[in-house]
């Protein structure tokens, strides 16, 4: 009986190993975009916002980042971000420093890899939960965690974003809910009340909701459990412990009265930003496969006529994050999680294993083509990729020529700003985050200026040193989505673009590559 035994637990060892393997591949599918001639570029504008931070806990160990002076220069801007995810790359950086040759790159590697490690350390905790619980298709539940697009992209190579670890939170969560329902367990109360306590320490916005749904329905469906003096007591002293470390470590901000510029140009803004865009429902079966139009009925079956509660538990967090989803994309992270959870409980509703087995393969369909798209692309998106890799080889080369001892305040389009500051270590009038809105905007009315005078007073009311050009069309197309107006003939930014050499009198032309012209303002030099 010893060797069966033993031979069973290699088996799954080894099974666990493939899915991870299958994890890791399908978050380094886009290696060949981050990884670029020795160089490191994240995916998003977010990113180097969230590693400038990090570097200056590297530089300062312990530093708790309070605010953001080199974005929305010179005003700047106090950020919702928290300590937690800062803490966890520098530390990564840390550890990767000894087999680096300097600790940029060091810095750099961590940041590309710290969401793929939480995406892994998620995938493991789920088959950890699934063989706890003793539910069926643990391997289903892998498989759709390690391909479902929206899940790469949350832990994706390059993406060093928070996102990745509320993904880790919320499934430790909500499973420890889930289990809760099953028994009393005082080791998933404290998993619940840690989970969801740190959850609510990277932010306020997402397990705050999810907090909001999933404790109800714990509530409604095994009041006695969920009541019991040992759940409340284990749960609510580890999310009392940790919020409470919380606000000794980030301290209680009290977030300042919006900018004018905010209230009047925040939902223009939105237009621009991917995460913030209604999703058509079509849209969801590629994130999550075509059993997500059964699940509504089989999870209703499973919890009316076998009386499973956790069915009813995952009912309603998919119903919730699948009508959050249509409203604003960022959800679409948490409707994939709670589905993929939700799995063993869905595949439960087939009588036979193999009819299961049949239909989530054939539910993968719409999935196989959402990835198809991103690993075999057409001839124009490979020509879009192949220009993104030139474009941010370039912006690294004007970053190179900005950095240096001197205070250089850059004026810029406003989703290169994040890397320019990175880069450079150079402050920056734009930004990336709904704090940095003021400066957006008037980095927009800059570049759709057609007066001289009202363009040199921007950059005087600003103290900008460098203006930097990059092409028109794509720069006068943002700035007027966020102006609301259209760009007129002679833009400032299609003068500084075009005709570099005929800058007006307060710039002057320094630098240029195939992709960005670069101005300085003599006046604007701190010395």
């Amino acid at each position: 009986m010893i060797f069966p035994r033993a031979l069973k637990t290699a088996f799954r060892a080894g099974l666990l190993a493939l899915l991870l393997a299958l994890t890791v591949w399908a978050r380094c599918w886009n290696a060949a975009d981050v990884f670029v001639a020795g160089k490191t570029f994240f995916v998003d504008p977010d990113c180097y916002s969230r590693m400038t931070r990090v570097a200056r806990v590297l530089e300062h160990p312990g530093t708790v980042v309070a605010g953001h002076d080199f974005e929305n220069w010179p005003q700047g801007t106090q950020p919702h971000t928290t300590a937690p995810f800062d803490d966890l790359t520098a530390a990564l950086a840390g550890g990767l420093r000894p087999f680096t040759h300097d600790s940029q790159t060091a810095l750099d590697w961590a940041g590309a890899w710290i969401s793929p490690l939480l995406g892994v350390i998620t995938a493991a905790f789920l088959w950890f939960w699934a063989v706890r619980l003793r539910l069926p298709y643990r391997v289903p539940m892998m498989i759709l965690f390690a391909v479902s697009p929206i899940l790469v992209h949350g832990t994706v190579l390059g993406r060093p974003d928070h996102q990745s670890l509320l993904m880790l939170c919320m499934a430790v969560a909500l499973g420890a809910e889930a289990g809760l329902l099953e028994r009393r367990s005082r080791g998933w109360a404290l998993a619940s009340g840690f989970a969801w306590g740190l959850g609510l320490w990277v932010s306020l916005y997402e397990p705050l909701v999810l907090l909001a749904f999933a404790l109800p329905l714990g509530a409604a469906l095994r009041p006695k459990s969920f009541f019991s003096r040992q759940a409340l007591i284990y749960r609510g002293a580890a999310l009392a412990a940790v919020l409470i470390l919380a606000a000794l470590v980030d301290g209680w901000r009290v977030p300042p009265l919006p900018d004018p510029a905010v209230r009047d140009y925040f939902m223009a803004w939105t237009r621009t930003i991917g995460e913030l865009v209604h999703v058509p429902a079509p849209m969801l079966l590629r994130w999550t496969g075509l059993l997500l139009l059964l699940a509504p009925w089989a999870l209703g079956w499973r919890g009316s006529r076998q009386e499973s509660r956790i069915a009813w538990f995952w009912l309603g967090l998919v119903v919730a994050t699948a009508a959050l989803t249509c409203w604003e994309a960022r959800w679409g992270y948490f409707l994939a999680l709670v589905f993929t959870m939700s799995l063993p409980e869905l595949l439960s509703f087939f009588p036979k294993r193999s009819m299961s087995l049949a239909v989530f393969t054939l539910s993968l369909w719409p999935i196989g083509l959402e990835w198809k798209l991103s690993i075999a692309p057409n001839e124009a998106r490979n020509a879009l990729a192949q220009e993104r890799r030139m474009d941010n080889m370039a912006l690294y080369d004007v970053a190179q020529h900005l950095k240096g001892p001197r205070r250089l305040p850059i004026l810029a389009p406003w989703w290169q700003c994040p890397a320019l500051a990175y880069w450079s270590g150079q402050p920056c009038v734009a930004g990336s985050s709904h704090e940095s809105l003021p400066g957006i905007v008037d980095t927009s009315r800059f570049y759709l200026s057609t007066d001289p005078a009202a363009a040199e007073s921007i950059l005087a009311r600003r103290r900008v040193a460098c203006v930097v050009a990059y092409e028109p069309d794509r720069v006068n197309a943002v700035s007027s989505t966020i102006m609301g107006e259209p760009a007129g003939e002679g833009t400032m930014g299609e003068y500084l673009f075009r005709r570099p050499h005929s800058a007006p009198g307060f710039l002057k032309l320094v630098y240029s590559n195939a992709a960005f012209r670069v101005f300085l303002r003599p006046d604007g030099i701190e010395p």
